[in-house]
C-alpha cells in the first residue's frame, strides 16, 4: 500500500515528556508496519503519488430537467418521484445521491480488489477512486445513472487494504499507549479524509494536563510522518 502514515500530537509545555513519549510510539508503529520515518512534505509540495493518479470528469447523460421529467424519474422499482411525498432535500437525496450511492454499493462489492474510496462534494460532486484502472464494469455502473461524476485512478490501495493498514496502526499504536502506560492520560485517534490525502493515515494523538487551564501556555505541536519503504 503507498499511503503514508502522519502522527500529530498537541500537548503544553509541561508535557514534553509525553510529547517525546508519543513521538516514540508514532515510530514504533510505523517501523512495525515495514515504513520508514520522513519529514512531512509542507503545504507547497505536492505530493509524490499525485504523479501517477489519473483524474477524469465524467460529464454524464445529460438527464432532461425538465419538471414533468424529473417527476417521472424511477426512483424505487416501479415508483417514480411523483409517487412519493417527499420534501424538496428528500427529493435532492432521491434525484443525487441515492443513484450515485447505490451504485457505490454495487462497486464496493462487486470491484472490491479495485475500489480505493468514495465520497459527495459540493454542487452536486461526486468522486470515486480506484487502485489502478477503472474497470469497465464500474464505470458502465456510474455511467446508469446518467449523472455527473470525477474518477481518480492509480491510487495504488484498495479500500480493503487501506482498512487492513489503519487497523494495524490502530493496534501498534494502542500496543504502544500500553508500554509506555499513557493509556490513563492520552487517547489517539486515526483515520484519513480522501479529499486531502487520500492513501494516508493519520493518528492524532491527545492527552490532558494539569497545566491546560492555565493562561499563558500555548500548546506545542509534535509531528511525524512515515512512508511506506520499498
Amino acid at each position: 500500500m503507498g499511503a503514508r502514515v502522519i502522527g500529530h500530537g498537541n500537548w503544553m509545555r509541561t508535557a514534553a515528556t509525553r510529547g517525546l513519549r508519543a513521538g516514540a510510539i508514532l515510530a514504533t508503529a510505523a517501523l512495525s508496519l515495514g515504513v520508514a520515518l520522513a519529514p512531512t512534505p509542507g503545504l507547497g509540495e505536492p505530493a509524490e503519488a499525485a504523479v501517477a493518479w489519473r483524474v477524469t470528469e465524467h460529464p454524464g447523460a445529460g438527464l432532461a430537467s425538465d419538471h414533468d421529467s424529473v417527476m417521472a424519474r424511477e426512483i424505487y422499482p416501479g415508483h417514480t418521484l411523483a409517487e412519493l411525498d417527499y420534501s424538496p432535500e428528500e427529493q435532492e437525496w432521491a434525484l443525487y445521491q441515492k443513484p450515485l450511492g447505490d451504485a457505490a454499493s454495487v462497486i464496493e462489492t462487486g470491484f472490491a480488489d479495485d475500489y480505493a474510496y468514495c465520497y459527495f462534494g459540493e454542487s452536486r460532486t461526486f468522486t470515486m477512486g480506484f487502485a489502478g484502472d477503472a474497470p469497465a464494469g464500474a464505470i458502465a455502473v456510474l455511467d446508469a445513472t446518467g449523472l455527473p461524476y470525477t474518477t481518480v485512478e492509480g491510487l495504488g490501495f484498495s479500500a480493503t487494504e487501506y482498512q487492513a493498514a489503519a487497523d494495524a496502526v490502530t493496534n501498534q499504536v494502542i500496543d504502544a499507549f500500553d508500554e509506555a502506560g499513557l493509556r490513563s492520560t492520552a487517547g489517539f485517534m486515526a483515520g484519513s479524509d480522501p479529499r486531502i490525502q487520500p492513501g494516508t493515515i493519520v493518528v492524532t494523538i491527545m492527552g490532558d494536563d494539569a497545566q491546560a487551564a492555565r493562561p499563558g501556555w500555548p500548546p506545542s505541536a509534535h509531528r511525524r510522518s512515515a512512508r511506506p519503504t520499498p
